[in-house]
């Protein structure tokens, strides 16, 4: 039963409506990746290789602390915001 509610309350989408809006919807399990290591290690290699050569560009990252949540709310329901936000906790003893 509470398949079916979760299933009756899903949002509806047409997927053209994707296509010809540039968007998609996507998921990932990285559960299957968790006794992986050997292989995630070389993946992720990989990747700081191409970010330290300049071969992957990072977008653009704005941190906020956690006391200004409140900006980094406004800055998402702004539309303006580019790139990442993160917001960030203190280490332990900081």
């Amino acid at each position: 039963v509470r398949m079916l509610v979760g299933i009756l309350r899903m949002p509806r989408f047409d997927p053209m409506d994707l296509v010809l809006s540039s968007k998609s919807v996507a998921g990932f399990n990285l559960s299957f990746f968790a006794d992986e290591t050997r292989m995630v290690g070389r993946y992720f290699e990989q990747i700081l290789a191409w970010v330290e050569d300049g071969s992957l560009a990072l977008s653009n990252v704005t941190t906020f602390p956690m006391d200004e949540l409140p900006r980094a709310h406004d800055a998402i329901q702004s539309g303006q915001s580019i790139g990442k936000l993160v917001c960030l906790t203190r280490h332990a003893g900081d």
